[in-house]
C-alpha cells in the first residue's frame, strides 16, 4: 500500500506568530534558522518561508538569478 502524501497545512501569518513578529513584518535568515532548530511543523514552516523567499513575487524584482 502506498504512503500518503505529506501535507503541510498553511495559516497565514503563523510562521509570525510563532516568532512574536507583527504580520507583513520581515521574516530574517536567523528566524527561518531559529524555527528550523525546533523540528517538526515549526521546521516545515520556516522551509516553505525560505524556499517562499525565492519566488517572483509580483512588483519586486528577482532575488536569485535563475539556475
Amino acid at each position: 500500500m502506498a504512503r500518503a502524501p505529506m501535507q503541510l497545512h498553511l495559516k497565514k501569518n503563523q510562521l509570525h506568530e510563532d516568532l512574536g513578529k507583527t504580520p507583513g513584518a520581515e521574516i530574517t535568515e536567523a528566524d527561518i534558522a531559529k524555527e528550523k532548530s525546533k523540528g517538526g511543523v515549526f521546521a516545515k514552516r520556516a522551509q516553505f518561508a525560505e524556499n517562499a523567499k525565492r519566488w517572483n513575487h509580483p512588483g519586486k524584482a528577482k532575488r536569485y538569478p535563475a539556475k
